[in-house]
């Protein structure tokens, strides 16, 4: 076992960072400016341009859990997992997401056969699963006319203020862990600071919208629980990242990480809103202003 580790597993629970360390936040400035402007560009923009935009964070995200999950066998294990995902984002952009959830599945259980034990084979089926599915949910969220561009803005504004106000509520006020031997960083303060600046945001799009007045509270519910979602998602990859002893998922981004550390939060969300919008699609129209 001692080859699949990157790092020593007491990586990850050493050094938590003190309270008032600010070293890492120039950086993680810039990148989420970068990062923010082309996600907001290519979701306006919408077709290949986003569709484009998710391939590549596809590739980054393979590579990243290859490198996590299997850094003995890379190779095969970034191949496949590039291929049911990748596939994936492929047929959702086409308006079939239905193919592209079974292309994915059915590449996960062609490479879970290398594997031998139980573990091993939910670890390798579960990377094109993991990767691929919120992707192609998030392109067809993206195509639900005439929503879908609101959609996919307001859950931008949600999930990012969530973060933003997680960050800063941990680092300026601090308490207990969540977990600490998930995540030395992660306090019940910045949970509380993101899910109540989400609850915001989701409040701030029903006004922007122009909702029905009637509907602002529950924008701000949604709000809530799309953040709340989103740091859950952020929590659980800090659970695989130390179920596979690593402190990032790689260096890709400068003071984030790499691009599973960046958008875990928007990965969950997007699973969470495309399941309700599967449940009752006709939410939206309501939501948004334009009546069912």
């Amino acid at each position: 076992m001692e080859g699949r580790r990157l790092n020593p597993p007491d990586a990850v629970q050493s050094a938590p960072a003190a309270r008032g360390d600010w070293s890492d936040l120039g950086a993680r400035i810039v990148s989420g400016l970068v990062l923010a402007s082309a996600g907001v560009a290519a979701a306006l923009s919408g077709g290949p341009w986003l569709a484009g935009m998710c391939g590549g964070a596809v590739v980054a995200m393979s590579y990243e859990w290859a490198r996590m999950s299997e850094p003995e066998n890379f190779w095969p294990a970034f191949m496949f997992t590039l291929a049911g995902s990748l596939g994936a984002v492929m047929f959702s952009s086409w308006g079939h997401l239905t193919f592209a959830f079974f292309w994915m599945v059915g590449c996960a259980c062609v490479s879970a056969v290398r594997r031998r034990s139980l573990v091993e084979i939910i670890e390798t089926a579960g990377g094109a699963i993991y990767i691929g599915l919120p992707c192609a949910v998030f392109l067809w969220l993206r195509g639900r006319a005439p929503e879908g561009n609101e959609t996919i803005l307001a859950l931008f504004a949600i999930i990012w203020a969530a973060d933003i106000f997680a960050y800063f509520g941990g680092k300026l006020i601090g308490g207990p862990k969540i977990a600490s031997g998930l995540s030395p960083n992660k306090t019940y303060s910045g949970i509380v600071a993101g899910t109540f600046a989400g609850a915001a945001a989701g409040y701030g799009c029903g006004v922007l919208f122009q909702a029905d007045a009637s509907l602002h509270m529950p924008w701000l519910l949604i709000g809530a629980l799309v953040a709340f979602t989103g740091l859950m998602g952020d929590l659980f990859e800090s659970f695989l990242k130390r179920r596979f002893g690593v402190k990032d998922a790689s260096k890709l981004i400068p003071g984030h990480g790499g691009v599973l550390d960046r958008i875990d939060s928007l990965m969950a969300a997007t699973l969470l809103v495309g399941a309700a919008l599967a449940f009752g699609p006709g939410a939206t129209a309501l939501l948004f202003g334009r009546g069912l």
